[in-house]
């Protein structure tokens, strides 16, 4: 079929080329996407290949497909009416093996519990990400990247909008720049500093979190659920990507502040924390 909605072309006729030809019109990866969607990498991996058996119970595949038609610009019917014709595996959780160990019978009960759990978190989860997307108050302008702007985010400022507040930051501005680019050929001369950050995030909700120290070790990369506390060290400055900023608060050297200001549009915040603390925003992505 031609025609559809979504640029549906020649062999591009099944979800997963869809989708992955969508992707790829408007620029973006599939980590970068994931991040926008607050899911995993794997769940669109999983889309694109159509290896819907891999994703879990057909609701939530419908579920994923939808959001991923939405973002990149497909059609989610089209794409919903080509999922109804597909077979999508459903393990039986109520089928376990006679041949087992003696005691192996009392599985059963626990096993559906257990995916029941699951079932329930993830229908959690979900909801309460879709709910931050839809009533989540303004977000400042987005920060410009590729520019680290050394400062130190206080809590309880002030702000001062329009031109006043422009005319008024231009000689700190001014005078930051000069500290910054003095303290760039001291350190080029001393070379690199091997000092060590302490860093906790703690979050309100759920959030897609990665951590990476000064040489690029991984230190963490998962979804932190709701009032979750992770407190990471390493040589600094350590870099932090935030799938959903509005939900985490930092804590540096014990004070705590609130980091929705670095957000961007879409919520993601990417930012550095030096060895004495600074923050340093519009850091460097931290996917892969």
């Amino acid at each position: 079929m031609t025609g559809q909605t979504g640029g549906e072309t020649g062999r591009e006729s099944g979800i997963g080329p869809r989708l992955r030809s969508a992707r790829e019109r408007i620029g973006l990866t599939v980590e970068q996407a994931a991040l926008r969607l607050h899911l995993d990498p794997a769940v669109l991996q999983g889309l694109e290949a159509e290896d819907f058996g891999s994703l879990g119970a057909p609701i939530y595949v419908k579920g994923y497909l939808g959001r991923y038609a939405e973002l990149v610009g497909e059609s989610a019917e089209s794409l919903q009416q080509l999922l109804a014709g597909a077979v999508i595996p459903v393990p039986d959780l109520t089928r376990i093996p006679r041949a087992r160990a003696e005691g192996s019978r009392f599985m059963g009960p626990a096993t559906i519990a257990l995916a029941a759990g699951l079932v329930l978190a993830t229908s959690l989860w979900w909801g309460i990400s879709r709910w931050h997307e839809r009533h989540a108050p303004p977000t400042p302008a987005r920060i410009a990247p590729r520019k680290l702007i050394a400062r130190r985010i206080a809590s309880g400022t002030p702000a001062v909008a329009g031109k006043a507040a422009v005319a008024m930051a231009a000689p700190a501005l001014r005078a930051a720049v000069a500290r910054r680019a003095a303290n760039r050929a001291g350190q080029a001369a001393a070379g690199p500093s091997k000092g060590e950050v302490r860093i906790t995030l703690k979050f309100s909700t759920a959030s897609w979190v990665e951590v990476k120290d000064a040489a690029g070790k991984r230190l963490y990369r998962a979804m932190a659920p709701a009032a979750a506390v992770r407190v990471f060290k390493g040589p600094a400055p350590l870099h932090v990507v935030l799938g959903y900023a509005p939900a985490a608060t930092l804590v540096v050297d014990g004070r705590a502040t609130s980091i929705g200001a670095l957000a961007q549009v879409d919520h993601v915040a990417s930012f550095e924390v030096a060895a004495d603390g600074r923050v340093l925003s519009g850091a460097r992505p931290g996917g892969e």
